[in-house]
């Protein structure tokens, strides 16, 4: 990038510039004429100077052109002009007057708008450009570069460079051609008010700008301030669980209480400045007025400058101090934005960037090529040896194992070879290339590095899995409207992208896929590889429903219930499940379920809202159930308040009574403990009896045991259920879906749907047999697609925060499976799951792979038999690069092995072999 911020605009806008400038140019007539009508309008029309002598008429809108002398002097007359009474000749000028100020402000609206378009235009481009370069930097680059900073200046500070973009050469040619018009009429009208006029715009122009430049500092200073405040943020958000388990968050709010107080100071003092400066440059621009009328008005009481010219001269100086002190902030702006441009893009500016994409596709490199290592060395930052002089060569296609003790060269090598470490001495080729220098389109085609820490961007499980997929940009469409043709022009003219992300940017044809049809059949299959497809198939049925399902698969569904109560009576397990029925207490689901039979819709009848509803409330008083309700609260919180001293946090106790925090139930269980104290146990305060009774509509007897349930309670909340149902405003009718066995609830989840009913409490392993067996049906059905589908819509959340560490991983090594590279490296990529699931998975995926290469880093007590060739290293020295005797056989094994998964869609089987692999995936 340019690091000259007028050279940058001037090469991406010179275009644009030169036609606002013509604008400009074209503007300078028009605003002379409307400085000269006034004087006109007061001296010809009011004082009447072309009505002496007796004429009654004179003429006007009279045109002359006359050349120079020097060009011959011809004159060309090209109006003749009309003649006008005194008061027609008064309206006429004021109505040239008129259109001439409106022309005016059409030029100025006219430049406004184009130099708006143009500093958007260039904004765009510019945050581009610096988001392209982060994406060029060195991964050591970006593993010492803040997040927030970044952000902060990509969002916040070039915002006011982009403001600027439009004024950096269309502002001082618009303001300064205005300035130099109308200080060149008043000197036309009188030498000495010009003279005057023009010492003290130049005193405006010298003194302001010296007294702008500590104002300019702090700004630099209140800049780079902000973000270092902006990077100590982020740092902390992220690092939130650790504070409060350190129990340091108070130390942190003084930490970041001290970089407020410090930018505080910073823009108070620069206020301070910014309105010194301003006040005094007020006073120097309303100086000027003063002498116009003391010295304007002593000339005209001498008879030495006419009335018109007097009014013309000062209504000439009132458009000038607003151009002067535009022109005097311009050039406060452009130091202050110069310097901001300058930091910005020497904070981007790198020593080295990786390699820019190539247009074409990078020449294959084959499958055979080795990795050759000549003489490698690693040192970090602070001068440690990582990798000592090591030269060997990785024979493909094989099996590699990276074998050493932690902090040995066993971590670093796998960063070298997967273009996490490109700061290294020596030389690293594959297929005769330079790895440092290959670009990431070159290198990823060939390589996939996998980490122990996976990062999931923020969407759908499915979008983290089929983001690895998205290399195949498609040809750009041709527009089909005027919009998109405008979206198109706008992003040629800032050199973005034309081809929209919203296109289909998979490629099919790396997985041998004809089409998105067949794309969930490779997502399954490579699921299936690293052990993941039982945790999507069970967040798939945990999942909403939701209004969006086909009426064939709402059907199958629907007729699924009968069948999967059948499978339950065949295996023995049909009382597990307690079905919904209309005039059933069900004693598995909850008081509050028991009511409302039904799913919430909205907010409005959650379980944490209900107790605090006006209609729930109405109706619970009109079926009696406030008392005996307050009572099952009261013992639940007795119970709880006894039950919870001295219990760990993990006791299934507590879990068991999670919905009852620890904060409400320390402010509530004193109010209770007085009002008993008193005598007053029905005497609660409305805040206690509405939680109390919140808490007994979560009650279910069979998983919190207290025997406060009888046949009277149950009918009481039964025909409550019925008064429920009955008396539901029309409005409100839309917050609850009813049950009914008949149709499906949009919002409860499948299982919900499938089941229509509760899983008892006290069964032992009832919830795995009975998944195990729906899921058995539902795959019978055609069914399975759409759960597995369901559970891939499901959001990740920002960096994968909604998911487990396993299923992170999880969905790392499934996109590795889904991408099939041709060299994958596992660094440490294992390590979130157990020893023996972790040696499960790694044999699944060196099957996948048969054929490729495959270098995984294990420990030195590790077995690694399975491996062609084993890197032996002892700090950073490599001890032994060997190859095991199997290496031949093995390999031969690996490419002729006609077992090995590929990831690509299923071939279909029977139902019954489906079925069999889901119950024992189940299991």
């Amino acid at each position: 990038m340019y690091v000259n911020f007028f050279h940058y605009v001037w090469q991406h806008s010179r275009r644009e510039q030169i036609i606002v400038l013509c604008f400009v140019v074209g503007s300078l007539p028009f605003y002379w004429w409307s400085l000269d009508v006034p004087k006109r309008i007061v001296n010809e029309a009011i004082q009447g100077s072309v009505f002496a002598h007796g004429q009654d008429k004179a003429l006007l809108f009279d045109f002359t052109f006359s050349l120079p002398s020097f060009l011959g002097g011809y004159s060309f007359q090209i109006s003749d002009g009309w003649m006008f009474a005194q008061l027609p000749y008064l309206l006429a000028l004021s109505m040239l007057f008129l259109v001439l100020t409106l022309i005016n402000g059409w030029f100025k609206y006219v430049i406004n708008i184009r130099k708006g378009i143009l500093g958007e235009r260039m904004l765009r481009r510019l945050r581009f450009e610096l988001f392209s370069m982060v994406m060029r930097f060195r991964p050591e680059d970006v593993r010492t570069t803040k997040p927030a900073e970044v952000t902060s200046m990509i969002k916040d500070e070039v915002e006011p460079i982009g403001g600027f973009f439009g004024e950096a050469f269309i502002t001082p040619a618009f303001l300064g051609t205005q300035a130099i018009t109308a200080m060149a009429f008043i000197l036309a009208q009188n030498m000495w008010l010009g003279t005057l006029a023009l010492l003290l715009i130049l005193v405006q122009g010298i003194v302001i700008p010296h007294l702008r430049r500590e104002q300019i500092r702090l700004g630099r200073m209140r800049q780079l301030e902000s973000r270092v405040l902006a990077g100590r943020i982020g740092e902390m958000i992220e690092a939130a669980p650790a504070l409060h388990a350190y129990g340091v968050t108070r130390y942190s709010a003084s930490e970041i209480g001290k970089r407020l107080g410090t930018l505080f100071d910073i823009r108070l003092r620069l206020y301070r400045r910014k309105f010194a400066v301003k006040y005094l440059n007020n006073l120097l621009a309303q100086l000027t007025p003063f002498i116009f009328y003391t010295v304007g008005g002593y000339l005209a009481l001498q008879g030495r400058l006419d009335i018109g010219q007097l009014v013309a001269v000062i209504a000439a100086y009132r458009d000038l101090p607003g151009p002067i002190k535009e022109l005097i902030d311009w050039d406060q702006q452009r130091a202050d934005v110069t310097v901001k441009y300058e930091q910005v893009v020497g904070a981007f500016a790198k020593d080295f960037l990786l390699s820019e994409e190539p247009e074409s596709e990078p020449e294959p490199i084959p499958a055979d090529a080795p990795f050759t290592m000549v003489g490698v060395r690693v040192v970090n930052g602070r001068g440690l040896v990582q990798i000592d002089r090591m030269s060997t060569a990785i024979t493909r296609p094989g099996r590699v194992a990276v074998v050493g003790s932690a902090g040995s060269g066993r971590d670093i090598l796998p960063k070298v070879l997967g273009r996490q470490i490109t700061d290294y001495q020596g030389s690293i080729t594959l297929g005769g290339q330079e790895l440092a220098a290959m670009s990431d389109r070159a290198a990823s085609a060939v390589l996939l590095y996998l980490t122990g820490e996976p990062y999931i961007m923020s969407g759908t499980i499915r979008d983290n899995l089929v983001l690895a997929l998205r290399r195949a940009a498609p040809a750009p469409e041709e527009p089909k409207n005027a919009f998109e043709r405008y979206w198109r022009d706008e992003a040629l003219m800032t050199d973005n992208p034309i081809v929209s992300p919203d296109t289909d940017w998979v490629d099919y044809g790396a997985l041998d896929l004809e089409g998105p049809e067949h794309l969930n059949a490779a997502i399954i299959t490579a699921l299936r590889v690293v052990r993941g497809y039982d945790e999507v198939y069970r967040v798939g049925m945990q999942s909403r429903l939701g209004s969006d399902v086909p009426e064939d698969i709402a059907a199958r569904m629907v007729d699924a219930r009968s069948a999967i109560l059948a499978r339950f009576a065949e295996l023995g397990i049909v009382d597990y499940v307690e079905a919904f029925q209309p005039r059933r207490f069900n004693t598995n689901a909850t008081i509050g379920e028991n009511l409302l039979f039904g799913v919430s819709v909205g907010h409005r009848f959650t379980p944490e809202n209900l107790a605090q509803d006006p209609f729930v409330r109405s109706i619970i008083s009109a079926e009696a159930l406030s008392g005996p309700l307050t009572e099952i609260g009261l013992k639940m919180v007795e119970t709880v308040a006894e039950a919870f001293q001295g219990l760990a946090a993990n006791n299934p106790l507590r879990e068991r009574y999670s919905f009852i925090d620890d904060s409400e139930l320390g402010e509530i269980w004193p109010k209770v403990e007085s009002a008993w104290q008193r005598g007053q146990r029905r005497q609660l305060p409305p805040d206690v009896r509405d939680k109390l009774i919140g808490y007994a509509l979560m009650y279910i007897e069979p998983r919190h045991r207290l025997n406060l349930m009888d046949d009277r309670l149950v009918e009481r909340v039964l025909r409550a259920r019925r008064s429920f149902r009955q008396f539901l405003p029309a409005q409100d009718v839309g917050e609850i879906e009813f049950y009914d066995p008949k149709r499906l609830m949009p919002g409860a989840s499948i299982r919900d749907n499938l089941l229509f009913g509760r899983i008892r409490y006290g069964k032992a392993h009832a919830r795995e047999r009975l998944v195990a067996a729906a899921a058995a049906v539902m795959t019978e059905l055609g069914l399975e697609a759409f759960i597995v589908s369901k559970g891939l819509d499901q959001e990740a959340g920002p960096g994968g925060r909604l998911l487990s560490v396993q299923q992170r991983a999880t969905i790392q090594l499934a996109r590795a499976m889904l991408r099939h590279p041709d060299i994958l490296i596992l660094d440490d990529a294992l390590s979130s799951f157990g020893a023996s699931e972790a040696h499960m998975i790694m044999e699944n995926i060196l099957e996948a792979q048969a054929g490729k290469t495959v270098i995984i880093t294990q420990s030195a007590e590790d077995d690694v038999s399975m491996f062609d060739q084993v890197l032996r290293f002892e700090g950073a020295k490599l001890v032994s690069g060997e190859h095991t005797p199997r290496t031949t056989e093995a390999t031969a094994d690996m490419v002729e092995s006609p077992h090995a998964p590929s990831i690509q869609a299923e071939p279909p089987s029977t139902e019954t072999d489906r079925s069999h692999q889901d119950q024992e995936a189940m299991k």
